[in-house]
């Protein structure tokens, strides 16, 4: 059985989950949707990998908060000459990063490009999903 730690075939969707600031029907997925965060996204951009979560669970984030959930297929990442790495976390087997997109490199034009050609490949946008608020039980 797969642990998360097997490489990525280049027909594996990959999701990426996306605030509605910056994704809307109007105008469309923004090319922030792949920015690194300056301290969460240390060795590389986070994604999930379909084969281990629904679209839904992909989409979950801050309770209360409401996310989209960009879809992008693996080869047409690595066509970008982007790497994909699995990082399966506990509990998250289907955590994967792209080293090429991290912290350090965050402000860099070639990572400003690489945001821009990402949005480009994205095949679809799905959401809204809400993250609902969890209650302890009493």
């Amino acid at each position: 059985m797969d642990d998360g730690t097997e490489p990525l075939t280049d027909d594996e969707l990959l999701y990426r989950r996306v605030p509605p600031g910056w994704y809307s029907v109007a105008t469309g997925l923004q090319a922030e949707a792949f920015a690194p965060h300056k301290s969460n996204d240390a060795t590389g951009l986070s994604v999930a990998r379909a084969k281990y979560k629904t679209v839904e669970e992909a989409a979950k984030g801050q309770p209360g908060k409401s996310y989209y959930v960009a879809i992008l297929r693996a080869g047409e990442i690595r066509q970008l000459g982007m790497t994909i790495v699995p990082r399966p976390e506990p509990g998250d087997p289907g955590h994967a990063e792209l080293p090429d997109l991290n912290s350090q490199n965050r402000k860099d034009d070639r990572t400003l490009e690489l945001q821009r050609a990402l949005v480009e490949i994205t095949s679809q946008v799905q959401g809204p999903f809400s993250t609902t608020n969890q209650q302890p039980n009493s």
